[in-house]
């Protein structure tokens, strides 16, 4: 990267334009100078603000850029020229600030602005026109961050040795912006959950674990064992209830083999008693079965009748039915004649010359229904043709209609065609103006939230003062307690001072010497006064005075605390009054509310441009396609009247008598339904009569042989179906129940029954409580088993479970050794944390490159060592300086350095930075380097090795500018850059380049 130009106007203390061409000074060195306060520093806040719209020296105060000594009306610009990467580009940018109103009176923010151009083909083309696409697009080329910048191109004042003196954990925010490793500090992070998570997992598998012996205790109705007996306690617990498990088992078996017995005894006595009953049943049946013997063989005999009546009473019954039949076809076949000769197609279907119609046999009237079917298939296609036509006819209608229809649809779409061109022109004048508005709304966004901060830092300013007022008088009261409490410590040490003799004399004891003289007599020892103090009482006032004093110091840290926050209140509010706040917001909203307008409008407008084009080739489709069905409708209506001709022609022709071919065509088929009737009456007749020879016949085979002389006699002796099966049942019941009834006799009389079978009442009383006994036993066992085999199976549950818990200690001790260790914790015995041990190397590599320069610019006395030593009070490692005195042979704190020595340390130290920095970024060229102040703190000689060093680093290819008040460096180097002050308090740069 290298920085070829700056212009500025209304910037700092320069309130006209200035121009810097840094090309002048091309691999060389030049200095800025210029009286304190002048602007020196100026000219590199510029290059920062160009870049990065910051200013590092404004860091925490006032970021307001914009020169005092302007007007209203003047402007205020910053334009650097650079180069990165092979391309050059300019970047222009205004900061936010007040003018006078266009119109009516007063001031209205002008809002921050930025531009970014690139030179191609010797024209400057503009990439960025929006204050938010511009910084991101300078981040994306320059490829260092604000911070990297700072710290390898643009050495700012007051920041200089801040790398070399930092701490840990500075340094490690420093390297880590630098260097992006804020990746490992989240590797840490997502290892710490990851132990959080199994640790969290191992409190589930105990919770669980305890789950299951509350489970298993509550199954034993047991109280739990503590934590160290539970195995113990699963084993002598499922022992106890094995054995009340079996215990019941074999009280089970008893009660079982004792209801058995009671219930056989039972079952006996109710199985003669039930052998008595059925025996004195049997010989009731038997009696009065034989009593009804007679009525039996009737039934008897009735049944063999019906069983021969039954093949003879179905064809009698279809003779009768066969010669009714006939009787009917002869009638209807009468019938039918007369209608037939009575019709108005009688001639049509049977003309004259072929006989009488009522004489016609079956044949003859077949063949005459066939000729008149034969004539109304001649007819179809005329018929067709003259059925067609109105059909036809509306078809020619319907098609000089859609040919109308059609040639509107076509001037429609050519009448939108024409208005194309006008609404495209429109659309444009639309879009040109919105996309102009539009422009500014990511800067009216920007505007609006620092309108929207400063109005609410207003609102904190009130409160952090009631705060800050409250804080001080705490701090009051606070400081005259401890005043209070370290008077009265000071008074009893000075008491105690005071009686320091009677204090020794205490311990004093006959015969062992006095510590003071020596002496072992002790003849008038001093004693206590109304002033002594004793050590107790100066202990508890030294007691009483550290909480105080802690009080203090805590209520000064609130009060520093309390003012630093109003101060960065005061700062985020700006200048105004809150009015003036809550105006620049109403202002800068509805600026913001314009702009989103015009975002709509220009969106609305793109859109609306890009659907007029698709209209407009769609518009071209449906022309050709409308055209297309212009000519397709002329077809269909040329078509169409050819049809109505053509079917015209076809119908023109009927037989005389008839109006129409239709008509001709019912009269035909009228008369086809005559002879169909008369046929059908015929063979109707003729099946009829076949039908009562058939009927005849079979029942004189059914009479043959059936004992019934003629039909009416079978039909009397015939029962119907639920008769005969009825009748059926009653013989073949009578048989069984007679014959069963003497096999009971039979076989019960010849068993030796007693008479009586004994009390069944009191046998079925005992069976039933031995029985009930006998379930209690089972239900007793069942709970007792089941009681024992779920305790079992908790056991086997909570012995794998215990497994389970032990792997999830085991992984949740790695994780948290893990995430210790990255954490720089034991076992970590270094206590470096990952980041800092991946910053260490970064700074192993900052720390070589700085001591080639180093050792060079302090004569081989100093070198810069990468310290890892463990910390005080257990602060983090890794990322430690210490400088090393070749003439003690000792290493010591970089902050024992001398003014003179930090700044040849810190410089090497910013050089071997920058080298480093320029690598891990992908090796980025820096052709150009400043450096703010510094150079007064060293001697002659040592100024002479900086400036050798620089000069080294300007014959690599690097522009070096310097800031400095050192008049030795002024007439060593004559290219400069002097910012002199005008009358009026302004600043303007001279250059004076290399002769």
């Amino acid at each position: 990267m290298k920085v070829l130009s700056l212009a500025m106007e209304g910037f700092g203390p320069y309130r006209e334009r200035q121009e810097v061409d840094f090309t002048a000074f091309d691999d060389d060195i030049f200095v800025i100078t210029g009286k304190t306060g002048a602007g020196k520093s100026t000219i590199l806040d510029a290059i920062a603000y160009a870049l990065y719209d910051a200013v590092p020296r404004y860091e925490g105060a006032d970021k307001a850029v914009r020169s005092h000594f302007c007007g209203p009306d003047d402007p205020t610009s910053v334009t650097l020229t650079f180069e990165s990467g092979g391309e050059r580009y300019r970047v222009t940018r205004t900061p936010e600030y007040l003018r006078p109103k266009q119109r009516g009176d007063g001031l209205t923010k002008e809002k921050a602005t930025a531009m970014l151009w690139v030179e191609r083909a010797g024209q400057w083309e503009a990439l960025e026109v929006a204050l938010r696409d511009a910084n991101a697009r300078i981040r994306d080329i320059m490829r260092l961050t604000p911070d990297q910048f700072l710290q390898v191109i643009l050495l700012a004042q007051g920041r200089f040795a801040e790398f070399l003196q930092a701490d840990t954990d500075e340094r490690l925010a420093v390297l880590r912006s630098l260097f992006g490793t804020s990746r490992f500090k989240d590797l840490e992070a997502h290892i710490r959950e990851v132990a959080r998570e199994r640790s969290r997992a191992v409190e589930t598998a105990d919770a669980h674990l305890g789950e299951i012996v509350a489970r298993a205790a509550a199954e034993a109705k047991v109280e739990a064992p503590r934590l160290t007996e539970r195995e113990e306690w699963f084993a002598a617990t499922l022992t106890g209830l094995s054995d009340v498990a079996v215990t019941a088992g074999e009280a089970r078996v008893e009660g079982a083999r004792l209801a058995d017995a009671a219930a056989g005894a039972l079952a006996k006595a109710k199985a003669v008693a039930d052998k008595l009953a059925r025996l004195s049943a049997a010989r009731e049946t038997v009696a009065s079965l034989e009593a009804g013997a007679a009525d039996h063989q009737a039934e008897t005999d009735r049944l063999a009748a019906a069983r021969r009546a039954a093949p003879v009473a179905g064809p009698a019954r279809a003779q009768a039915r066969a010669q009714s039949a006939l009787a009917d076809a002869r009638t209807a076949r009468e019938r039918e004649g007369e209608m037939a000769a009575a019709s108005a197609v009688a001639d049509l279907a049977w003309p004259a010359d072929l006989g009488g119609l009522g004489e016609a046999d079956e044949g003859a009237l077949r063949a005459r229904q066939s000729e008149v079917a034969g004539l109304i298939g001649g007819l179809t296609s005329p018929l067709e043709a003259e059925r067609s036509l109105p059909a036809k006819r509306e078809a020619v209608t319907d098609a000089e209609g859609a040919v109308a229809t059609a040639r509107e649809a076509l001037e429609e779409v050519e009448a939108e065609l024409a208005a194309v061109p006008a609404e495209r022109a429109r659309l444009d004048g639309v879009l040109a103006q919105a996309t102009e508005r539009a422009a500014r709304v990511d800067d009216a966004a920007s505007t609006l939230a620092r309108a929207e901060s400063a109005l609410e830092a207003h609102g904190r300013v009130a409160q952090i003062e009631e705060e800050l007022r409250v804080a001080l008088l705490a701090e009051v009261e606070a400081s005259g307690a401890n005043a209070a409490a370290a008077s009265a410590h000071a008074g009893l040490v000075a008491r105690r001072l005071a009686s320091q003799s009677a204090h020794l004399a205490k311990d004093l004891v006959d015969g062992d010497p006095c510590p003071v003289c020596g002496s072992a007599d002790h003849p008038s020892p001093a004693r206590p006064t109304d002033e002594h103090v004793t050590d107790e009482e100066v202990e508890a006032a030294q007691d009483r005075l550290a909480p105080a004093k802690a009080t203090l110091d805590e209520a000064s840290a609130v009060v520093a605390a309390v003012k630093e926050r109003l101060a960065a209140a005061h700062a985020q509010a700006g200048e105004g009054d809150v009015e003036q706040a809550q105006a620049a917001v109403v202002e800068a909203r509805q600026g913001h509310e314009l702009a989103l307008d015009a975002v709509a409008l220009r969106d609305q407008a793109r859109a609306d441009l890009a659907a007029l084009q698709e209209s407009e080739a769609a518009l071209g489709e449906a022309l050709r396609e409308r055209r297309a069905k212009v000519d397709v409708a002329r077809g269909a209506l040329a078509t169409a009247t050819q049809a109505v001709v053509e079917a015209e022609a076809l119908a023109a022709h009927a037989p005389e008598g008839y109006g129409s071919v239709g008509a001709y065509a019912d009269a035909l088929s009228e008369a086809k339904s005559l002879l169909s009737s008369l046929v059908n009456a015929a063979a109707t007749e003729e099946d009829a009569g076949a039908a009562v020879a058939s009927a005849n016949l079979a029942l004189a085979e059914a009479l043959d042989g059936s004992g019934f002389t003629d039909a009416d006699s079978a039909l009397t002796a015939e029962l119907d179906v639920d008769a005969l099966a009825a009748l059926e049942t009653s013989v073949a019941t009578y048989a069984a129940d007679l014959a069963g009834a003497r096999a009971v006799v039979a076989s019960l009389g010849s068993e030796d029954l007693p008479d009586d079978p004994g009390d069944l009442e009191a046998l079925g009383d005992r069976a039933s409580a031995l029985a009930h006994a006998r379930d209690e036993a089972i239900a007793a066992e069942t709970s007792a088993a089941g009681a024992r085999d779920r305790f079992a199976a908790a056991q086997a549950d909570y012995a794998q479970q215990a497994g389970a818990s032990q792997s999830a200690r085991e992984a949740r001790d790695v994780a948290l050794t893990l995430a210790d260790s990255l954490e720089g914790r034991p076992p970590n015995e270094r206590k470096i944390r990952l980041e800092s041990f991946v910053l260490a190397a970064k700074l192993e590599r900052i720390v070589a490159a700085a001591n080639a320069r180093l050792q060079i610019m302090s004569s081989g006395q100093y070198l810069l060592e990468h310290d890892d030593d463990k910390q005080y009070r257990n602060k983090q490692t890794g990322l430690g300086l210490r400088i090393a005195d070749a003439h003690t042979g000792q290493s010591r704190s970089t902050r024992s350095l001398s003014g003179g020595e930090t700044f040849l340390a810190s410089l090497a130290l910013a050089l071997g930075l920058a080298e480093t920095v320029t690598a891990e970024a992908g090796g980025i060229r820096l052709s150009t380097l400043f450096i703010d102040e510094g150079f007064g703190s060293l001697d002659g000689d040592t100024l002479e090795v900086a400036m050798a060093t620089l000069d080294e680093l300007r014959s690599g290819g690097r522009t070096i500018g310097l800031i400095s008040h050192v008049e030795a460096m002024k007439e060593q180097i004559p290219a400069k850059l002097e910012v002199v002050k005008g009358p009026d308090g302004s600043s303007r740069v001279v250059a004076q380049t290399v002769l």
